[in-house]
This record gives structure tokens, sequence and C-alpha cells, in this order.
């Protein structure tokens, strides 16, 4: 399951509300990471949790978004877009 799918069927909530409340993020705008890291929006902006919030994402999801799953997304969503 990737992020995105997660945070639309499970969490149902926004990227803002995801970030700050689920993912714990204490940044101006969770909203902006979390939405890069569902690779939504832009895709010149799209990247990856740093290692130590994939293990987090992980845990907080109880298993359901693995960091196979967010790198495996990524390089596919990305080499769609190259």
């Amino acid at each position: 399951m990737t992020l995105e799918q997660y945070r639309k069927e499970i969490a149902k909530k926004s990227y803002y509300r995801f970030g700050q409340e689920d993912l714990g993020m204490r940044t101006l705008n969770p909203g902006c990471m979390t939405q890069r890291w569902c690779l939504t929006g832009d895709p010149k902006y799209w990247t990856l949790p740093s290692s130590s919030m994939m293990i987090k994402i992980e845990e907080i999801t109880k298993g359901k978004v693995k960091i196979s799953d967010l790198v495996r997304e990524h390089a596919r969503k990305k080499g769609d877009n190259v």
C-alpha cells in the first residue's frame, strides 16, 4: 500500500492533519512535506522521507505501508515522469 492510499482510505485526513497528527511533524507546514512523500502535486518536488521517518511511517501504519513500498512507488513514479 502506498502512503497516499493509506492517507485517503484509512486515515481519511488532509495532508496537513495527517502530517501533524499522525506523523507528529512540528514544521511550519507539515502538509507540504506529506504531499511530497505521498508523491502528489508537482513531480519535481517528490522526495522520500528520511530513514528515521520511513521507520516511523511503517510503525504508525502498523506495517500497511512498508519502507519497500515507499521506495518502489517513488522509483516507479519518478521513472514515469522523467
